[in-house]
């Protein structure tokens, strides 16, 4: 298989952080966290997923949505 760099690079800080936290999923999640608060702080944009609630609420719609000007 041919090698992609990008993915390499994206592994291996994968690895390097998780090695930081001990490989202990809660100390992950918090340092996401810390990291996504510093971010916003900074002025960076933050983008959330939609709930799954929401998204299902979507998918069970009873009736097609009406189409624009109708």
């Amino acid at each position: 298989m041919k090698a992609n760099e990008i993915l390499d690079e994206i592994h291996s800080v994968r690895e390097e952080r998780a090695r930081a936290c001990g490989y202990d999923i809660h100390e992950i999640r918090a340092e996401i966290c810390r990291n996504t608060g510093k971010l916003k702080a900074e002025g960076w944009p933050v983008v959330s997923l939609a709930s799954r609630e929401t998204e299902a609420a979507g998918a069970l719609r009873q009736e097609p949505p009406k189409p624009p000007n109708s």
